[in-house]
């Protein structure tokens, strides 16, 4: 069984030619069922045969994101391939076609890749360069229109409309007309740095300017072509990069070239882009005219630059051959990566004059159709010598690795599990369990009829619309790995929702409440004597005033029940491992341990909870004398497992025993004597008979082979594992 246990992996050797490497790794690396071991660990990265090779592979993966970032700027959309055995398989087909030499289209697509990079680098350097000239076109012919507001007819600084206040307007009013010349400067500056600019400019002039900004507001159509007002975006392509703002500066002019010069270096400093003002009216609307006439010139410009980038970017996001539904540049990445990966795995064998020698670990399940794919290279290419494929022994200090066949219900939650670690070869799989704790545990965390139906509906829609969703390739094709997952989430949310009785936070009252309120009066009494609620929490409990006081007592002990759960489950499989691995020392001082002290504190916890549930107090106890169990467990280890069963109106029932309590304290006492003698048993042993072990086995040459055994130590551990049967079919 895969999922409970890793597959059985055996370790080969492999021996090609060195003239046909590319085609036998080529052959091997589309089954997928094999990993080399590195016999160049010792050797640089760089002095490796075929690394001049995957510096060409990672050269052309970067041309690669180059047109993909191309792409994403022009919304060029790239449809990913989901399988990659059909890619494989459309690849060989095409390279069939070719009627030359597989390994030679790498060659061949690198010239392609060039090519069209290229040409499509020069395009858009074309473009950006375009786009430029039009957004100063565009800012020059906005700062003219909307600054016009500020002169007159002669285009004199009318001081009234400037941005300041009144008592400003009225003195500059008043210099303006004793015949004082002023001089302009104005220009365009990111809209993100207007109020610092606004800062830096009062501060540098102490205040001897006038001034005015105005924001360009961007049109709501369209804002990547060129339209009316709209600035385009840059070679940046962000958003800030068309927000941007209009400065007007009226400063006096004469001999004040200290000021004049001041206020251009502010202005550079924020890369601004300054525009002339033009000296009277004729002229100004002569300028208009003029850039209105070339910005449609840039504008033809352009369009055109544009459509023919349009053009060669869309040649990538189609597919490239009528029976892929991939984009051509999605074909390309993985080419490389595929080349990339056969290259990797080639620097990892051995050269011997001409013959590569290669280690590797592959599952006994796939040894016969590696085989079968290696005696089939010569026959369909006669050309090529048949590798030889054979078992070796593996090395004693390599683990072999581990490898988990998963299905599309599976892999979701051996991915969970490998998020935090992937088990050891041949360990008992968590992955197995987490089938069922991980979707229970988030029920339990996350119980709502109303939001769990809805989880558990959008997981039934994902699982019987697969095919469809995949076709029409909308939003939730990312969740469709996970559409197993979803459905069992929900439904334990959903389930767990009738236990708690809640929808949307609102609690329901399906089957009749068993409490009911007295006449003339609010206290609840049963409606029966034996009454209880039949699925889930009476609905009453939500409108009581102790409301917070229960359900936190209710889910904190779910929750140490649930948890200690899932940690007796981790030791019973702690066991299992030591008794397949036959591992006395973790057997006996490990899982031994391990379990009484777990079973003698947390494990009496929780049957300590069960036993209070059990108890019918106000019926036959009085629930005044109900114990608390956190108390219970402080004085189990304060007061050496004694039961403090109180005095006078404070008396305290034991849960089982005598009412003195005189049973449970010696059960208690007992319980914390093992858990005290379990913790030195787990800290000590294990240590001293491994320094042990390694000291004996350095004498005689082989510390290796007798360390992991230890069945000289005890008598016993030798009669345990030798009265047990193990079937081994590991072929090494």
């Amino acid at each position: 069984m895969s999922l409970f246990r890793s597959e059985l992996m055996g370790y080969f050797h492999i021996v090609m030619p060195r003239e046909n490497a590319w085609e036998i790794m080529n052959e091997i690396g589309e089954l997928s069922a094999v990993q080399f071991d590195d016999l160049n660990e010792h050797e640089q990265i760089l002095t490796r045969p075929y690394s001049s090779h995957i510096k060409r592979c990672e050269e052309m993966e970067l041309k690669v994101q180059l047109i993909e970032q191309s792409m994403a700027r022009f919304k060029k959309q790239i449809q990913r391939c989901s399988s990659v055995k059909a890619y494989l398989k459309s690849l060989r087909d095409f390279l069939a076609t070719r009627n030359r030499a597989e390994h030679t289209y790498f060659e061949d697509l690198e010239a392609e890749l060039e090519e069209k990079l290229g040409s499509l680098t020069n395009q858009i350097k074309y473009y950006d360069s375009a786009v430029d000239d039009y957004n100063r076109l565009v800012e020059n012919i906005l700062l003219l229109e909307k600054t016009s507001m500020y002169f007159g007819q002669d285009a004199h600084f009318q001081g009234q409309n400037i941005g300041s206040s009144d008592e400003e307007s009225k003195q500059f009013s008043d210099i303006s007309n004793r015949d004082i010349k002023f001089c302009y400067l104005a220009g365009v500056i990111d809209r993100v740095d207007s109020q610092r600019f606004r800062r830096m400019l009062f501060r540098a002039t102490l205040g001897m300017v006038w001034s005015v900004l105005i924001d360009i507001e961007p049109q709501a159509d369209n804002a990547d072509q060129p339209s009316g007002e709209n600035l385009i975006a840059g070679s940046k392509g962000d958003e800030n990069s068309s927000l941007k703002t209009i400065f007007l500066i009226a400063y006096p002019g004469g001999a004040q070239d200290v000021l004049k010069n001041r206020l251009n270096k502010i202005a550079d400093s924020f890369g601004a882009h300054k525009y002339q003002i033009p000296e009277d009216n004729q002229s100004f609307k002569k300028k208009i005219l003029e850039l209105h006439r070339a910005r449609e010139d840039a504008s033809r410009v352009l369009e055109v630059t544009r459509n023919h980038i349009d053009m060669v970017l869309e040649t990538f996001s189609q597919p490239r051959l009528p029976n892929e539904s991939w984009s051509m540049i999605e074909g390309f990445r993985l080419f490389v990566l595929k080349e990339k990966t056969i290259y990797h795995n080639l620097n990892m064998l051995k050269l011997q004059n001409t013959i590569y020698h290669g280690n590797c670990w592959c599952p006994i399940e796939f040894e016969s159709q590696i085989r079968e794919a290696l005696e089939s290279i010569p026959k369909r290419k006669p050309h090529i010598a048949k590798p030889e494929f054979q078992f070796a022994e593996p090395p004693s200090k390599t683990p072999p690795p581990t490898f988990f066949k998963t299905n599309e219900f599976t892999a979701p939650f051996q991915e969970i599990v490998n998020t935090y670690g992937i088990p050891r070869y041949r360990e008992v799989n968590p992955g197995l369990f987490t089938i069922a704790t991980f979707p229970f545990l988030f029920g339990v965390m996350f119980g709502d009829i109303g939001h769990g139906g809805l989880i558990f509906l959008f997981g039934l829609y994902l699982c019987f619309q697969k095919n469809e969703i995949e076709r029409q390739k909308n939003a939730f094709v990312s969740f469709l790995p996970m559409r197993y997952l979803l459905t069992m989430m929900g439904f334990f949310a959903f389930y767990c929702g009738f236990i708690y009785n809640d929808f949307m936070a609102v609690p329901l009252n399906l089957f009749g409440s068993c409490f009911q309120e007295q006449s003339g009066s609010k206290a609840l009494v049963r409606t029966a004597a034996d009454c209880v609620y039949p699925f889930g929490i009476d609905p009453e409990w939500y409108h009581k005033s102790n409301e917070l006081t229960f359900f936190n007592s209710f889910k904190m002990k779910m929750a140490v029940i649930l948890g200690i759960s899932q940690m007796v489950l981790g030791t019973m499989l702690k066991m299992v491992n030591a008794i397949h691995f036959r591992s006395a020392l973790d057997f006996f001082f490990e899982w031994v341990p391990q379990i009484c002290f777990l079973c003698s504190t947390f494990g009496y916890m929780v049957v300590l909870i069960f036993m209070k549930w059990a108890t019918p107090y106000i019926v036959s106890v009085p629930s005044s004398q109900a114990p608390a169990i956190i108390n219970i467990f402080i004085k189990f280890l304060l007061s050496a497992g004694a039961f403090d069963v109180g005095q006078g109106s404070n008396v305290i029932k034991p849960l089982y025993g005598d009412d003195e309590g005189k049973l449970q304290s010696e059960v208690q006492l007992i319980l914390l004597l093992i858990a005290v003698v379990c913790v030195p048993l787990m800290l000590f042993p294990k240590p001293l008979i491994l320094a042990c072990s390694t000291k004996k086995g350095s004498h005689n040459g082989d510390s290796d082979k007798n360390a992991p055994l230890l069945a000289d130590y005890s008598k016993v551990y030798h009669y345990f594992f030798r009265s047990m049967k193990f079937n081994n079919h590991n072929k090494n």
